[in-house]
Order: C-alpha cells, then sequence, then structure tokens
C-alpha cells in the first residue's frame, strides 16, 4: 500500500505510513505511488525496504527516523542507556520496553510517570501487531513487522 503524501510502500495492514506518519486511507490508495508537483504528476519509485521490525518515530524533531528492533529486549527512555533513546521530559528515564517472545513483540510499560500507550489505550504489557501507533510521552511511534 503507497501512502498518497510521500509514495512510501507501507505494510498493507498499516494504519499510518512509515516513512512520513500519514494516516493511510485503504479507499484512496493504489499500487501506483506519485508525487503530485506543482505541475505535473511524476512516478516516482517506491524507496528501497527497511530493516524489520522496527518502529518509526512519527512526531518531533526525529520524525521519519526508522529503528530496527535488533534486540530480544529493547528499552526505551530518556536515559544515556536506554536502546531507543527519546529526550524529553515528558519520557521517564527507563519508561517501557519491547520485548522478543516465542509469539511475538510485547511493549511493556516499565511504571512510567506519564503511561504508555497503543492506539490510544494506557497498557502495562501488550502484543504489538504491525502498524500499532505506541505513544510514549509526547513522541509517536509506529510499529512494523
Amino acid at each position: 500500500m503507497f501512502c498518497q503524501e510521500c509514495g512510501y510502500r507501507n505494510a498493507a495492514t498499516a494504519h499510518y505510513c512509515a516513512k512520513c506518519g500519514t494516516l493511510l486511507d485503504p479507499d484512496a490508495l493504489d499500487d501506483t505511488a506519485t508525487y503530485q508537483g506543482d505541475t505535473d504528476t511524476q512516478e516516482v519509485p517506491a524507496p528501497p525496504s527497511h530493516e524489520l521490525p522496527a518502529v518509526v518515530i512519527r512526531t518531533g524533531g526525529r520524525a521519519g527516523e526508522h529503528i530496527a528492533l535488533r534486540e530480544a529486549r529493547e528499552t526505551i527512555g530518556r536515559a544515556g542507556e536506554a536502546s531507543i533513546l527519546l529526550d524529553d521530559v515528558t519520557v521517564s528515564r527507563r519508561h517501557a520496553a519491547i520485548e522478543q517472545e516465542a509469539d511475538g513483540r510485547y511493549l511493556v510499560d516499565l511504571a512510567s510517570l506519564n503511561g504508555t500507550y497503543v492506539n490510544a489505550r494506557r497498557i502495562e504489557r501488550v502484543r504489538l501487531r504491525d502498524g500499532d501507533e505506541l505513544q510514549i510521552g509526547k513522541f509517536k511511534l509506529t510499529y512494523l513487522e
């Protein structure tokens, strides 16, 4: 499924574009990636696929950054030892972790002050699915598998 905003090829189950964060509308998408410039519409090749599983930061100064999940446990926080460093006071030093288990990856809240959210629901622990929207402090991320 191609994003109409930037032309990025996303997973068929994605709710948001992994590159630019735009909400994907399956009814408005087709198999052709196009860029609508000021004069003519040009066909744009889809960018190369990224390493998966991963999270993509959708908001803030790091929007669009793709972070591959290579370890069995990736920690998220604002402390220097975090695997995924989100440097903002709305993020706890040790905020959450993404853990690999036999049946998939799980997002686990590490008793953070502001909570951890998946698809706008506060969670303690939840299995992640492709296209899930994560909120850690003021940051929104998309999980890709």
